[in-house]
Protein backbone atom coordinates (compact mmCIF):
# COMPACT_ATOMS: atom_id res chain seq x y z
CA UNK A 1 0.00 0.00 0.00
CA UNK A 2 1.27 3.44 -0.60
CA UNK A 3 1.37 6.82 0.97
CA UNK A 4 -1.01 8.27 -1.16
CA UNK A 5 -3.86 5.21 -0.41
CA UNK A 6 -2.82 5.51 3.27
CA UNK A 7 -3.43 8.80 3.30
CA UNK A 8 -7.18 8.59 1.51
CA UNK A 9 -8.07 5.79 4.03
CA UNK A 10 -6.90 7.98 7.02
CA UNK A 11 -9.21 10.60 5.47
CA UNK A 12 -12.21 8.59 5.18
CA UNK A 13 -11.30 6.97 8.35
CA UNK A 14 -11.86 10.82 10.38
CA UNK A 15 -14.83 11.55 8.17
CA UNK A 16 -16.63 8.38 9.61
CA UNK A 17 -15.70 8.81 12.96
CA UNK A 18 -16.44 12.42 13.30
CA UNK A 19 -19.81 11.77 12.04
CA UNK A 20 -20.33 8.90 14.10
CA UNK A 21 -19.65 11.45 16.98
CA UNK A 22 -21.34 14.19 15.82
CA UNK A 23 -24.76 11.98 15.34
CA UNK A 24 -24.05 11.19 19.15
CA UNK A 25 -23.58 14.56 20.14
CA UNK A 26 -27.20 15.09 18.76
CA UNK A 27 -28.48 12.43 20.08
CA UNK A 28 -27.63 13.25 23.77
CA UNK A 29 -28.50 16.60 22.97
CA UNK A 30 -32.12 16.18 21.85
CA UNK A 31 -32.64 13.85 25.33
CA UNK A 32 -31.26 16.12 27.12
CA UNK A 33 -33.55 18.84 26.08
CA UNK A 34 -37.02 16.47 27.30
CA UNK A 35 -38.05 17.85 30.56
CA UNK A 36 -38.42 15.19 33.10
CA UNK A 37 -41.41 14.04 34.37
CA UNK A 38 -40.81 16.00 37.77
CA UNK A 39 -40.32 19.06 35.43
CA UNK A 40 -43.41 18.17 33.40
CA UNK A 41 -45.42 18.48 36.58
CA UNK A 42 -43.86 21.58 37.70
CA UNK A 43 -44.60 23.13 34.22
CA UNK A 44 -48.38 22.23 34.77
CA UNK A 45 -49.88 25.92 36.49
CA UNK A 46 -52.29 25.12 39.60
CA UNK A 47 -54.65 26.63 38.44
CA UNK A 48 -56.34 27.66 41.45
CA UNK A 49 -52.94 29.46 42.87
CA UNK A 50 -53.30 31.14 39.68
CA UNK A 51 -57.02 31.81 39.42
CA UNK A 52 -57.73 35.89 39.74
CA UNK A 53 -59.07 36.34 43.41
CA UNK A 54 -63.22 36.91 44.04
CA UNK A 55 -63.96 40.73 44.19
CA UNK A 56 -67.11 41.33 45.77
CA UNK A 57 -68.43 44.80 45.74
CA UNK A 58 -71.56 45.96 48.10
CA UNK A 59 -73.98 44.80 45.28
CA UNK A 60 -72.03 41.68 43.97
CA UNK A 61 -74.28 38.41 46.30
CA UNK A 62 -72.20 37.29 48.76
CA UNK A 63 -72.47 33.20 49.08
CA UNK A 64 -72.83 32.20 52.81
CA UNK A 65 -73.21 28.72 53.76
CA UNK A 66 -74.99 27.86 57.01
CA UNK A 67 -74.97 24.50 58.98
CA UNK A 68 -78.86 23.21 58.62
CA UNK A 69 -79.19 21.31 62.06
CA UNK A 70 -77.06 23.57 64.21
CA UNK A 71 -79.57 25.30 66.17
CA UNK A 72 -80.45 27.25 68.24
CA UNK A 73 -77.34 29.05 66.41
CA UNK A 74 -77.88 28.27 63.15
CA UNK A 75 -80.55 25.88 61.40
CA UNK A 76 -83.18 25.35 58.90
CA UNK A 77 -86.62 25.83 60.09
CA UNK A 78 -89.55 24.65 58.79
CA UNK A 79 -90.82 27.59 56.97
CA UNK A 80 -87.75 26.88 54.06
CA UNK A 81 -85.55 29.81 55.93
CA UNK A 82 -82.07 30.12 57.94
CA UNK A 83 -82.90 31.26 61.63
CA UNK A 84 -80.25 31.16 64.97
CA UNK A 85 -78.23 33.80 66.68
CA UNK A 86 -74.81 33.44 64.02
CA UNK A 87 -77.95 33.90 61.13
CA UNK A 88 -79.26 37.33 62.88
CA UNK A 89 -75.70 38.38 63.76
CA UNK A 90 -74.71 37.76 60.16
CA UNK A 91 -78.15 39.73 59.17
CA UNK A 92 -77.06 42.42 61.41
CA UNK A 93 -72.95 43.02 59.92
CA UNK A 94 -74.62 42.61 56.38
CA UNK A 95 -76.93 45.21 56.20
CA UNK A 96 -74.62 47.55 58.26
CA UNK A 97 -72.12 46.66 55.29
CA UNK A 98 -75.20 47.40 52.51
CA UNK A 99 -73.97 44.04 51.23
CA UNK A 100 -75.95 42.37 48.94
CA UNK A 101 -75.94 37.95 50.28
CA UNK A 102 -77.34 34.81 50.01
CA UNK A 103 -77.76 32.05 52.81
CA UNK A 104 -77.23 28.78 51.79
CA UNK A 105 -78.00 25.69 54.60
CA UNK A 106 -76.19 22.29 53.96
CA UNK A 107 -76.35 19.02 56.15
CA UNK A 108 -72.63 17.50 54.82
CA UNK A 109 -69.75 19.47 55.47
CA UNK A 110 -67.92 17.73 53.28
CA UNK A 111 -69.07 19.67 49.47
CA UNK A 112 -68.96 22.96 51.49
CA UNK A 113 -65.10 22.47 51.98
CA UNK A 114 -64.67 22.13 48.37
CA UNK A 115 -66.64 25.05 47.41
CA UNK A 116 -65.51 27.24 50.13
CA UNK A 117 -61.30 26.25 48.77
CA UNK A 118 -62.99 26.51 44.90
CA UNK A 119 -64.56 29.88 45.62
CA UNK A 120 -67.75 28.73 44.71
CA UNK A 121 -69.07 29.77 48.07
CA UNK A 122 -67.55 32.66 49.92
CA UNK A 123 -68.75 32.68 54.08
CA UNK A 124 -68.69 29.98 56.48
CA UNK A 125 -70.16 30.98 60.00
CA UNK A 126 -69.06 30.19 63.43
CA UNK A 127 -65.81 28.50 62.17
CA UNK A 128 -63.35 27.49 64.89
CA UNK A 129 -60.05 29.40 64.42
CA UNK A 130 -57.58 26.25 64.50
CA UNK A 131 -54.12 25.62 62.31
CA UNK A 132 -56.21 23.79 59.67
CA UNK A 133 -58.79 25.65 59.30
CA UNK A 134 -56.30 28.50 58.72
CA UNK A 135 -54.49 26.36 55.74
CA UNK A 136 -57.46 27.11 53.47
CA UNK A 137 -59.35 30.15 54.62
CA UNK A 138 -59.34 33.84 55.83
CA UNK A 139 -60.87 33.87 59.40
CA UNK A 140 -62.80 37.29 60.89
CA UNK A 141 -61.76 38.39 64.06
CA UNK A 142 -63.36 35.86 66.82
CA UNK A 143 -66.28 37.04 68.21
CA UNK A 144 -67.16 33.96 71.33
CA UNK A 145 -65.46 31.72 73.02
CA UNK A 146 -67.54 28.05 72.33
CA UNK A 147 -67.03 25.45 74.81
CA UNK A 148 -67.70 21.80 73.83
CA UNK A 149 -68.89 19.45 76.47
CA UNK A 150 -69.28 15.35 76.31
CA UNK A 151 -72.50 14.07 75.84
CA UNK A 152 -73.77 10.40 77.03
CA UNK A 153 -76.50 7.57 76.83
CA UNK A 154 -78.37 9.04 80.06
CA UNK A 155 -77.72 5.18 81.72
CA UNK A 156 -73.89 5.76 81.01
CA UNK A 157 -71.69 4.95 84.00
CA UNK A 158 -68.48 4.46 82.75
CA UNK A 159 -67.69 7.93 81.21
CA UNK A 160 -67.46 10.59 84.04
CA UNK A 161 -65.37 13.26 85.42
CA UNK A 162 -65.38 16.67 86.58
CA UNK A 163 -62.06 17.78 84.78
CA UNK A 164 -60.82 17.51 81.03
CA UNK A 165 -58.33 15.38 81.56
CA UNK A 166 -60.68 12.85 83.87
CA UNK A 167 -63.40 12.61 81.22
CA UNK A 168 -60.51 12.09 78.24
CA UNK A 169 -59.21 9.04 80.10
CA UNK A 170 -62.97 7.88 80.74
CA UNK A 171 -62.90 7.80 76.92
CA UNK A 172 -60.73 5.58 76.12
CA UNK A 173 -61.18 2.22 74.72
CA UNK A 174 -65.02 4.53 73.60
CA UNK A 175 -66.64 4.72 70.41
CA UNK A 176 -66.74 8.83 69.91
CA UNK A 177 -68.88 10.31 67.58
CA UNK A 178 -67.02 13.63 65.80
CA UNK A 179 -67.71 15.98 62.42
CA UNK A 180 -65.90 14.15 59.50
CA UNK A 181 -62.16 16.25 59.96
CA UNK A 182 -64.16 18.71 61.93
CA UNK A 183 -62.58 20.45 65.14
CA UNK A 184 -63.77 18.35 67.17
CA UNK A 185 -61.58 15.48 65.61
CA UNK A 186 -58.70 17.84 65.16
CA UNK A 187 -58.93 17.93 68.80
CA UNK A 188 -59.50 14.09 69.84
CA UNK A 189 -56.98 12.85 66.53
CA UNK A 190 -54.13 12.15 68.30
CA UNK A 191 -55.47 10.16 71.01
CA UNK A 192 -54.96 7.21 70.24
CA UNK A 193 -56.83 5.34 72.61
CA UNK A 194 -59.99 6.99 71.28
CA UNK A 195 -61.78 5.33 68.60
CA UNK A 196 -63.27 8.15 66.87
CA UNK A 197 -66.43 7.70 64.27
CA UNK A 198 -66.89 10.34 61.82
CA UNK A 199 -70.48 11.71 60.67
CA UNK A 200 -71.44 14.40 58.30
CA UNK A 201 -72.32 16.74 61.62
CA UNK A 202 -72.39 15.75 65.16
CA UNK A 203 -76.32 16.25 65.51
CA UNK A 204 -76.28 12.79 63.13
CA UNK A 205 -73.44 11.88 65.46
CA UNK A 206 -75.92 12.33 68.14
CA UNK A 207 -78.75 10.80 66.69
CA UNK A 208 -77.01 7.63 66.66
CA UNK A 209 -75.33 7.92 70.28
CA UNK A 210 -79.32 8.01 71.26
CA UNK A 211 -79.47 4.39 69.23
CA UNK A 212 -76.83 3.20 71.41
CA UNK A 213 -74.11 3.23 68.12
CA UNK A 214 -71.68 5.58 69.79
CA UNK A 215 -70.50 6.08 73.71
CA UNK A 216 -70.24 9.30 73.66
CA UNK A 217 -70.01 12.39 70.83
CA UNK A 218 -68.82 15.72 72.12
CA UNK A 219 -70.70 19.06 71.40
CA UNK A 220 -71.86 22.22 72.29
CA UNK A 221 -74.13 21.89 75.08
CA UNK A 222 -77.00 24.13 73.65
CA UNK A 223 -77.13 22.19 70.76
CA UNK A 224 -76.97 19.11 71.72
CA UNK A 225 -79.96 20.05 74.86
CA UNK A 226 -81.59 21.41 72.10
CA UNK A 227 -82.13 18.42 70.10
CA UNK A 228 -82.25 15.89 72.59
CA UNK A 229 -85.17 17.71 73.94
CA UNK A 230 -86.81 18.04 69.85
CA UNK A 231 -86.00 14.50 69.09
CA UNK A 232 -86.69 12.80 72.59
CA UNK A 233 -83.22 11.65 72.67
CA UNK A 234 -81.95 10.09 76.53
CA UNK A 235 -78.76 11.28 76.43
CA UNK A 236 -77.21 13.94 78.84
CA UNK A 237 -74.05 16.06 79.07
CA UNK A 238 -71.48 15.14 81.66
CA UNK A 239 -68.68 16.89 83.41
CA UNK A 240 -67.20 20.79 82.43
CA UNK A 241 -65.78 21.68 79.06
CA UNK A 242 -63.17 19.41 76.91
CA UNK A 243 -62.55 21.51 74.32
CA UNK A 244 -62.55 25.26 74.28
CA UNK A 245 -62.47 27.74 70.81
CA UNK A 246 -62.13 31.23 69.08
CA UNK A 247 -65.01 31.60 67.23
CA UNK A 248 -64.91 33.49 63.44
CA UNK A 249 -66.53 33.98 60.43
CA UNK A 250 -64.55 31.73 57.74
CA UNK A 251 -63.63 33.51 54.07
CA UNK A 252 -62.42 31.56 50.79
CA UNK A 253 -58.68 32.71 50.12
CA UNK A 254 -59.97 33.06 46.67
CA UNK A 255 -62.11 36.15 47.79
CA UNK A 256 -60.30 39.16 47.77
CA UNK A 257 -59.70 39.80 51.57
CA UNK A 258 -61.31 43.69 51.12
CA UNK A 259 -64.61 41.91 51.75
CA UNK A 260 -63.24 40.51 54.82
CA UNK A 261 -61.37 43.63 56.13
CA UNK A 262 -64.99 45.65 55.41
CA UNK A 263 -66.26 42.88 57.52
CA UNK A 264 -64.00 43.14 60.28
CA UNK A 265 -64.78 47.04 60.76
CA UNK A 266 -68.07 46.35 61.41
CA UNK A 267 -67.78 43.61 63.24
CA UNK A 268 -65.93 45.60 65.72
CA UNK A 269 -68.37 48.26 65.79
CA UNK A 270 -71.02 45.61 66.38
CA UNK A 271 -68.67 44.60 69.41
CA UNK A 272 -68.21 48.08 71.13
CA UNK A 273 -71.37 49.46 70.98
CA UNK A 274 -73.19 45.98 72.76
CA UNK A 275 -75.58 45.28 69.70
CA UNK A 276 -73.51 41.61 69.90
CA UNK A 277 -74.15 40.97 73.77
CA UNK A 278 -77.83 41.97 73.07
CA UNK A 279 -78.18 39.42 70.69
CA UNK A 280 -76.30 36.57 72.68
CA UNK A 281 -78.73 37.34 75.69
CA UNK A 282 -82.21 37.00 73.57
CA UNK A 283 -81.11 33.63 72.86
CA UNK A 284 -78.82 32.23 75.86
CA UNK A 285 -78.90 34.72 78.47
CA UNK A 286 -75.95 37.06 79.34
CA UNK A 287 -72.95 36.49 77.90
CA UNK A 288 -70.50 35.50 80.79
CA UNK A 289 -66.81 36.61 80.50
CA UNK A 290 -65.57 33.21 79.88
CA UNK A 291 -67.43 33.48 76.47
CA UNK A 292 -65.93 36.90 75.33
CA UNK A 293 -62.74 36.68 73.61
CA UNK A 294 -62.35 40.77 74.00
Amino acid sequence: MNNKTVIILLVILLFVTGCQEKGARIIVEEESSLPTPSENRAAIPNLEENKPLIILGETDPVKIVVRADGAPGMYLGDDGEVHGFYVDLERMIMAEMEQTYEFIPYTDVGPIVQGIKSGVYHIGLATPDLPDYRSFLNLSIPYEILQYVTFIQSGNKEISGTTKDEILASLHGKKVGVQTQGHIYQELRDIKEIELIEYPTTTQALEDLDKGFLDAVPDVKRIGLYYSRLNGWDIKPVGGAIISHLLTTSFSKMVDTSLMDRYNQTLEKIIADGRLESLYESYFGPMGEENKPW
